[in-house]
């Protein structure tokens, strides 16, 4: 399981990246895109510092500028792979305890946590593509069998 939740982070950070080198290019007119990909990418943030034990470290909706969203999604994904490689194969079941940004405590087990973080990005990356497509960007797909045949 490690090596497969290892390969779903590596993924959405190429996906990530793909989206992101295209601001260098062209800079969106719809302020939503930049929101929203600073969700992405400290909804990631949260949820590790969930998993961790750790106080919220950022806002749910923090409003980055791209040279922040590549620095924080970089450190995001590192801190990432780094928590996955200290796991032991039974610590996916495990349970973790945390309150959400609305105070509601919950109980989930850290296989579904890790497959919400990955599936949240598809979520929100999907949704981008078509502002971004609205406005012009040339995209590639993104889709998780291309990342593994390249």
């Amino acid at each position: 399981m490690k090596h497969y939740f290892k390969q779903l982070f590596e993924y959405d950070r190429w996906a990530n990246q793909v989206l992101l080198d295209k601001f260098e290019h062209q800079f969106p007119q719809n302020e939503r895109i930049y929101e929203v990909f600073s969700h992405m990418i400290s909804a990631q943030r949260i949820w590790l510092d969930r998993v961790m034990g750790l106080p919220q470290s950022t806002a749910v909706w923090a409003e980055l500028l791209p040279h922040e969203m590549q620095t924080d999604m970089v450190s995001c994904n590192r801190d990432w792979l780094g928590f996955i490689d200290d796991l032991q194969e039974t610590d996916f079941n495990n349970t973790v305890h945390y309150t959400n940004s609305a105070g509601d405590t919950f109980d989930t087990k850290l296989v579904d946590i890790m497959t919400h973080v990955i599936n949240h990005g598809t979520h929100h990356r999907g949704g981008l593509m078509v502002q971004m497509k609205e406005e012009g960007f040339v995209l590639s797909p993104l889709d998780f069998i291309v990342y593994v045949r390249r």
